[in-house]
C-alpha cells in the first residue's frame, strides 16, 4: 500500500485520500473509508460492543445500501420460511455469508439482545447461519435485519440445497487440504528415506543439505495451506484467551517447522519435514471423518423420494391447474396423484385414504385414514387420487418443524463438555508444561536431543482423541435414532436414558389411545341397535367434541335442527320425532363400565340405547411396560384423570405406583420427590413442565408445539417398543464413550513416559496421536452395527 493511502479500520479497502473519515477508537483515532462504516463503528460503539475489533480474527464487511428488506415483512414470505411457536413467536434460520470468525457471532448475538422483540438468537460460525426467534407485533424482521445489514452483515434465505451446498464446499475444501498434505506427505517421506539411508552410509555433507532444502519446498505448501485451519483455530482460541486443541497442534507445527529451517540453514541438527507433513496429514483425516459423520445427520433427508415442485391446486370453477408449490395457501384445495408425496400438512377432503409414512415414522404398514385426519408433509398417497386442503405450509408444515428440532440437537451443549472442555485445557496446559520439562531434562544431558524429545512429547499426547470422543458418539446416535423412527432434541437427556431405574408415564394419549372408542353398546329398549347408532351419529356430526370421533365409522343419518345444549349434550329431529344425546349415570351400565363415559340416545324423553365410550390403552403398552420392569426399572403412572380410572389403566398394566388428579404444578412435586435419576414420558401440553425438569424426558411427534421443545427425545411414530430401542442405544452410547476415554487415559498414560525417555520420535508420534484419534472415530462408528 503506497505511504499516502491509508486502509479502513472497520472494513479494510482503501481510504479515500481526499474524504477519509475518522473516529476515536480505544483512545486512538482511526481511519475510515465511508459513511456506512462511521456509522457501523458509531453503533457499535454506541451499543458498549467495541470489544469487538479486539475479538475479530479479519475485518469486517463493508455495509451495503438495502432496499429489499421489506420483503422480510410480507405475510407469505413469514409464512413460508418461518416457524410458528405459539401466537406470538416466529423464529427464522439465516444464512449470513459474511460471519467469518468468533468475533462476528459475538457482535450479531450482542446487536440481536439488546434490540426490542427479540426473544433469542444464536449465530453459528461453522455454518454461516443466523437463527433470530421474535415477538412480531413487538418487532419488524425487515428492520432487525436492515440494522444488521449496516453493520454490513447481509442475510439471505437459507434453504435445505444451499446448506447442502455449503456443506458440500466444506468437505471439498478438507478433501483438497488432505490432498496437498498427502501429496506432500509422500513426497517429503521419499526424501527423508534417502536422508535416513544417507546418515548410514555417510553421503556428503552437500548432498544432505540439498536434500533438506529439498524437503522444505516439498513442505511449504503443507504448512501454508493444508495446516492453515489449525493456525486459525489457535489464533482465535487465544485471542478469547482460551485454550483449544488447536493450541498444540499449531505450537508443535511451528516448531518443528522453524526449527527445520534453522537446521536447514545452517546445517546443524535435524530436521523434521517429514514429521510435519505427516502430523498434518493424519490429523487432517481424523478431523475430516469427524466432519463427515456429523454431516451425515445434517444430510440424511428426511423425505423418503424428491418432493413434487407442482401441484393440482382447485381454481374457483372447480377445475384443477397445475401450481408451485411455493404458491399454495393454508385453505387451498388440491390433489395429490397417486404416489405422489405431500409437500404440505394437508387435512384430507376425499372420503378416505392410504397413505404411507414410513419416511416419518419408521412404520412400514400403510395407514389408513378417515375424512376430517390429517396427512403430515412427507407422507406418501396411496394407490388413489386424493383431494385435501392445505392446513400447513413451508417451515410450519411437518417437515419443516422436524427439521427446525432437528437442529436444536445440533446446538445444544452435552453433560460432558462441561467437564470435558476444561478438562481439554488443563490437559494442553500439561502437556505444554511436560514437553517444557522433558527439553530442559535432557538439555542438561544430551542438548542435541532435547528438542527432538520435547516435540514428541508434544505430539503424541494431542488431546484430538480426547475432544473427539464424545461428539464424534453423539453425532452418530442422534443420526442412528433418526432412522429408528426417534428424534434426538437434547443430547443431555441420553444418559437418563440409559441409566435412569425409575421412569414415570402420563395416562391419556401416551399409555392409552388418547381417544374415545366405544366399550359396549347397550339397547334400552326395543329398537334396532345399527338404526340408534346411526341416529347417534349424526347428532354428533359437526361437533368438535371428542365423543364425536367415536361415532366416525358409522354411516350417520341426516338430523335436521341440531343444537347443542351446553353441560347437556345435543338436540336433533329425525322424521318427525325428537332425538337427544346425554350422559348417563354409571349404574345404568354393567359395573364393568363403572369407569367409563357412558352416553344414552333418548327419544320423546325414552331412552333408547346406552354406550360406554373410554380411552382403551395402547396394544403395545403391556410389552413395552414388561420389558422395561425385568430391567429393575420402577414405572409409575401420573395422570390428571380421576384416580378410578388411573387405577384402572394400572391395574390393567400391573403398575404398583399410580397416582390420578394431579395438576401440572403437582406432577412436578411428585417428580421432585423422586430421589434417583428419572425419564418422564407424556405427550399433553400439562406435561410440557415435568418433561422439561425431568432427567430424561420422551413424547411424540402428535404432541404440541411445547410440548415437543419441553422434551429430551420425540418418537416420530406411536410405537412405544421405540422407547426400548431408544434405552438401548442410550446405554450402548454410554458404552462406547467410556470405552473411548479409556482409550485415551491408557494411550496417554504409556505414551508420554516413552516419549519423555525418547523412545518415540516424532513421526511415530505424529502416527500414534492420530491412530489414537482414527480409534475413538471407528469406534464410535460402531454405534451403526448395533442390530
Amino acid at each position: 500500500m503506497p505511504p499516502n493511502e491509508q486502509q479502513c479500520f472497520h472494513c479494510g479497502e482503501i481510504c479515500p485520500a481526499d474524504d477519509t473519515l475518522y473516529r476515536h477508537i480505544d483512545g486512538l483515532e482511526q481511519p475510515l473509508c465511508c459513511h456506512g462504516c462511521a456509522g457501523a463503528v458509531d453503533w457499535i460503539q454506541s451499543q458498549g460492543l467495541a470489544l469487538f475489533y479486539q475479538y475479530r480474527d479479519t475485518t469486517a464487511p463493508k455495509p451495503e445500501q438495502q432496499t429489499h428488506w421489506s420483503l422480510f415483512d410480507n405475510q407469505e414470505f413469514l409464512a413460508q420460511h418461518t416457524i410458528m411457536l405459539g401466537e406470538d413467536v416466529r423464529e427464522i434460520e439465516l444464512s449470513i455469508p459474511q460471519i467469518r470468525c468468533a468475533a462476528c457471532t459475538w457482535l450479531l448475538e450482542r446487536v440481536l439482545t439488546s434490540t426490542p422483540g427479540v426473544i433469542a438468537s444464536h449465530a453459528h460460525l461453522g455454518r454461516r447461519t443466523l437463527t433470530i426467534r421474535w415477538n412480531h407485533h413487538q418487532a419488524s424482521l425487515a428492520l432487525i435485519l436492515a440494522q444488521l445489514d449496516q453493520l454490513g452483515y447481509t442475510a439471505t434465505i437459507l434453504t435445505d440445497e444451499s446448506a447442502f451446498q455449503t456443506r458440500k464446499i466444506e468437505r471439498r475444501q478438507f478433501i483438497k487440504r488432505i490432498g496437498v498434505a498427502a501429496l506432500g506427505a509422500m513426497q517429503v517421506m521419499m526424501v527423508a528415506t534417502a536422508l535416513y539411508v544417507g546418515d548410514a552410509s555417510f553421503i556428503d555433507q552437500d548432498q544432505r543439505n540439498f536434500l533438506r532444502w529439498v524437503s522444505l519446498l516439498m513442505s511449504i505448501p503443507v504448512m501454508l495451506y493444508s495446516a492453515q485451519p489449525f493456525f486459525a483455530g489457535a489464533m482465535r482460541d487465544l485471542r478469547n484467551r482460551h485454550l483449544g486443541m488447536d493450541c498444540p497442534v499449531a505450537l508443535a507445527l511451528t516448531l518443528a517447522w522453524v526449527a527445520s529451517i534453522i537446521a536447514t540453514m545452517t546445517g546443524v541438527g535435524d530436521v523434521y519435514f517429514d514429521s510435519v507433513a505427516m502430523f498434518t496429514l493424519f490429523l487432517l483425516t481424523g478431523r475430516f471423518l469427524e466432519l463427515k459423520a456429523r454431516h451425515q445427520v445434517l444430510d440424511t433427508p428426511v423425505e423418503a423420494r424428491p418432493m413434487p415442485i407442482t401441484l393440482a391446486r382447485s381454481r374457483e370453477d372447480g377445475q384443477f391447474e397445475q401450481v408451485p408449490v411455493s404458491a399454495l395457501k393454508p385453505g387451498d384445495q388440491i390433489q395429490l396423484g397417486a404416489g405422489q408425496q405431500s409437500p404440505v400438512d394437508l387435512t384430507l377432503l376425499s372420503h378416505s385414504a392410504s397413505v404411507d409414512t414410513q419416511a416419518l415414522t419408521g412404520e412400514f404398514e400403510p395407514t389408513t385414514i378417515h375424512q376430517g385426519d390429517e396427512i403430515l408433509a412427507g407422507s406418501v398417497n396411496g394407490s388413489s387420487v386424493i383431494e385435501g386442503q392445505v392446513l400447513r405450509i413451508g417451515k410450519n408444515a411437518f417437515l419443516g418443524r422436524l427439521e427446525h428440532l432437528a437442529r436444536q440437537a445440533e446446538t445444544v451443549e452435552t453433560p460432558e463438555t462441561r467437564w470435558i472442555e476444561p478438562l481439554i485445557r488443563w490437559f494442553i496446559a500439561s502437556v505444554m508444561t511436560l514437553s517444557l520439562v522433558t527439553y530442559v531434562v535432557w538439555w542438561s544431558t544430551d542438548p542435541e536431543l532435547a528438542f527432538e524429545y520435547a516435540l514428541s512429547v508434544l505430539v503424541v499426547t494431542c488431546p484430538c482423541a480426547l475432544s473427539l470422543a464424545i461428539p464424534t458418539a453423539w453425532t452418530v446416535t442422534i443420526r442412528r435414532l433418526r432412522r429408528m423412527g426417534i428424534l434426538l432434541l437434547n443430547p443431555n437427556h441420553l444418559l437418563a436414558f440409559a441409566q435412569a431405574k425409575h421412569w414415570l408415564f402420563d395416562k391419556t394419549g401416551t399409555l392409552t389411545e388418547g381417544q374415545f372408542q366405544r366399550l359396549a353398546v347397550n339397547p334400552l329398549a326395543d329398537i334396532d341397535t345399527q338404526f340408534a347408532l346411526s341416529i347417534l351419529s349424526g347428532l354428533e356430526q359437526g361437533t368438535a367434541h371428542p365423543i364425536a370421533r367415536a361415532f366416525n365409522d358409522i354411516e350417520p343419518l341426516h338430523i335436521d335442527n341440531i343444537e347443542h345444549i351446553p353441560g347437556q349434550g345435543i338436540r336433533g329431529h329425525y322424521k318427525g320425532k325428537d332425538y337427544e344425546v346425554r350422559q348417563s349415570r354409571p349404574d345404568e351400565m354393567n359395573a364393568e363400565f363403572s369407569n367409563a363415559l357412558q352416553v344414552t340416545l333418548v327419544c320423546q324423553n325414552t331412552p333408547l340405547l346406552n354406550v360406554a365410550l373410554d380411552d382403551t390403552i395402547r396394544l403395545d403398552a403391556a410389552d413395552t411396560l414388561k420389558q422395561l420392569m425385568d430391567q429393575g426399572i420402577k414405572i409409575s403412572l401420573i395422570s390428571g384423570d380421576r384416580y378410578e380410572r388411573v387405577k384402572a389403566v394400572a391395574d390393567t398394566l400391573s403398575i404398583q405406583d399410580a397416582v390420578g388428579q394431579l395438576r401440572p404444578d403437582d406432577k412436578l412435586a411428585y417428580l421432585n420427590q423422586v430421589c434417583e435419576s428419572s425419564v418422564m414420558v407424556g405427550d399433553g401440553l400439562n406435561d410440557a413442565p415435568v418433561l422439561a425438569a425431568a432427567n430424561g424426558s420422551v413424547t411424540f411427534t402428535q404432541a404440541s408445539d411445547l410440548t415437543r421443545l419441553s422434551a429430551g427425545a420425540v418418537l416420530l411414530s406411536t410405537d412405544l417398543n421405540s422407547l426400548i430401542r431408544l434405552r438401548e442405544t442410550a446405554r450402548k452410547t454410554t458404552q462406547i464413550i467410556r470405552q473411548s476415554l479409556f482409550w485415551v487415559l491408557v494411550y496417554n498414560v504409556i505414551a508420554v513416559p516413552f516419549a519423555m525417555a525418547g523412545f518415540i520420535p516424532p513421526w511415530l508420534a505424529a502416527i500414534g496421536m492420530s491412530a489414537s484419534s482414527l480409534f475413538v472415530i471407528t469406534n464410535a462408528l460402531r454405534l451403526n452395527r448395533i442390530p
